[in-house]
């Protein structure tokens, strides 16, 4: 089973390219259970594998993955910045449970942008690296009332950078992998795909966690 769902989710990604990525990025956004890279990593993993890094391949990446990508996450954490914005904090204390994002998250967050002196620099820097979770931004940035235009560019550019970063990876993991996988069998590769990025999504998830802590 989990190799049919695999190759279909391949077969998906590479019939689509950048509407899949784009639409993947939306539903990371809206549903929390999702990490917020495992659509980079995976469709650049199978998008790009096996293309030599090249200026001409970096830009194909650039406007199949990582802009794609960036649009998807704009709209999607629309849907939670928009409801913050309206609702505040009741809406957080109702709904966190269910996202994965408490009060005293928003309040780690409020902290550290404190702490930087330049808000719009660290709303930038935390969509650039995956270390806080991205619906905590979203709920924090409409807490605040953040100027909505402000929020749609840095999201926007803040995430076409984490994506083009998450994009490399799972491109040279790709490659990593093809390199690995001569003389495997079809079911040994299937748990090398998964394997490789349990191993890149766990990474990503603790230094998120550390982070919040």
């Amino acid at each position: 089973m989990l190799t049919s769902i695999l190759t279909g989710l391949e077969g998906f990604i590479v019939s689509y390219g950048p509407w899949a990525v784009f639409g993947g990025s939306i539903l990371e956004q809206v549903v929390t259970p999702i990490p917020s890279s495992v659509v980079v990593l995976g469709a650049s993993f199978f998008l790009m594998k096996g293309v030599a890094m090249s200026a001409g391949s970096l830009q194909t990446m650039f406007f199949n993955i990582s802009i794609p990508a960036a649009l998807g996450v704009t709209l999607g954490s629309l849907l939670y910045y928009g409801i913050s914005y309206k609702i505040g904090i009741p809406f957080v204390e109702r709904a966190g449970k269910y996202l994965g994002v408490s009060v005293e998250d928003l309040e780690g967050v409020e902290k550290r942008v404190k702490e930087s002196r330049y808000e719009n620099l660290f709303l930038f820097t935390a969509r650039c690296v995956p270390v806080i979770p991205s619906i905590a931004i979203s709920l924090f940035c409409g807490l605040i009332r953040y100027n909505p235009r402000n929020y749609v560019l840095i999201t926007f550019f803040g995430a076409m950078v984490q994506a083009s970063i998450l994009g490399i990876i799972g491109w040279q993991f790709g490659n990593f992998y093809l390199t690995l996988s001569e003389g495997l069998s079809f079911i040994d590769n299937i748990i090398l795909v998964v394997l490789v990025l349990v191993v890149v999504i766990f990474v990503l998830k603790k230094r998120s966690e550390k982070t919040r802590d």
